[in-house]
């Protein structure tokens, strides 16, 4: 699997808007326990880091919020040579269920139903990714993420 890592100092916007998201639910739904997830890579549809290199143009990080599975994404937009768009999305935000009971002893219904009280992302999103590697997740145990074949791609818009 090919895929596309931001830059360290794209990476830590992206952590900081998941600790601040976390804080947030933290704060509001002591039941929850989110957690962060590692590694921020953003799968790509290519066969090669060179075909990913010479094709990708323009990477765009979305607002966080829930894709068609249930889980807590970034949706991420890849305009290709040629005008194509790409679409991927980069794990965000694990352990939050996409439903959830009101809760009677606050009165108030899960984060996913007040995620407009959530918007901490306006500083940050969409996040433009200017810098960023490009490599093949190799990845021979589960937990375990290696990167092989990397190359590092500049975009000039």
């Amino acid at each position: 699997m090919i895929v596309i890592v931001p830059h360290r100092d794209l990476e830590l916007k992206l952590i900081n808007a998941q600790k601040k998201l976390i804080k947030e639910i933290f704060k509001g739904d002591n039941g929850i326990m989110p957690y962060a997830a590692m590694p921020l890579w953003i799968p790509v549809d290519f066969k090669t880091v060179e075909e990913a290199k010479a094709e990708i143009t323009k990477v765009t990080v979305l607002a966080p919020e829930y894709d068609e599975e249930g889980y807590f994404v970034c949706p991420v937009e890849i305009e290709c040579v040629g005008g194509d768009v790409l679409e991927s999305k980069l794990d965000f935000i694990h352990g939050l269920p996409r439903r959830c009971a009101p809760r009677n002893d606050t009165g108030h219904s899960c984060h996913c139903e007040r995620s407009v009280a959530i918007q901490a992302y306006d500083e940050t999103f969409p996040l433009s990714l200017k810098i960023f590697r490009l490599g093949e997740c190799t990845s021979p145990k589960p937990g375990v993420y290696e990167l092989a074949s990397t190359v590092w791609k500049k975009l000039t818009s």
